[in-house]
């Protein structure tokens, strides 16, 4: 099957946290690795793991379960990582596994939500979906890093790049 971009929109990737099933949108993920090594980052919020430690890629490595207010998987548990880029920005999500990817029929809205949500405790979720006999939370990409934690999460990249060089 040949995607065409208006397919792209609303096709999902799954991912799999504990027993539930989360989606991001397919057009923003750009890999999918099975594990990748960090680097710790100070000040920042406890559900960024650090920088993914990979040359020219300054991403910070979301855990989704801490950022979901999920119990932290089992030591030593299988992990996986997508990366994502949603404009100019890249983020890395870490996640029990990958499912499927799924047809939504929900067209993935592509602006950027940068500035502060009401709700702002369930700000990354865009929306609940079927998939098969499945309920699928969406997850809104532009939010996974709260825009109040933003600033500090980019100053840390920032100044362990400049570490570094």
């Amino acid at each position: 099957m040949t995607d065409t971009p208006d397919a792209l929109h609303t096709r999902y990737l799954t991912l799999i946290l504990g027993d539930d099933l989360y989606a991001v949108p397919l057009g923003a993920v750009k890999d999918i690795r099975g594990s990748c090594s960090s680097v710790a980052l100070e000040g920042v919020p406890p559900y960024v793991a650090g920088r993914l430690d990979q040359p020219g890629v300054a991403a910070p490595v979301v855990d989704l379960r801490r950022r979901l207010g999920m119990a932290p998987a089992e030591r030593g548990g299988p992990a996986v990582h997508v990366v994502l880029q949603r404009g100019n920005r890249k983020l890395v999500l870490r996640a029990d596994a990958v499912a499927d990817v799924v047809d939504l029929g929900i067209p993935d809205e592509q602006e950027t939500t940068d500035g502060p949500d009401a709700r702002a405790d369930l700000a990354w979720l865009r929306g609940v979906a079927a998939a098969g006999d499945r309920m699928v939370l969406m997850l809104d990409v532009d939010q996974l890093i709260a825009p109040a934690d933003r600033s500090a999460v980019d100053a840390a990249i920032a100044a362990d790049q400049a570490r570094a060089a």
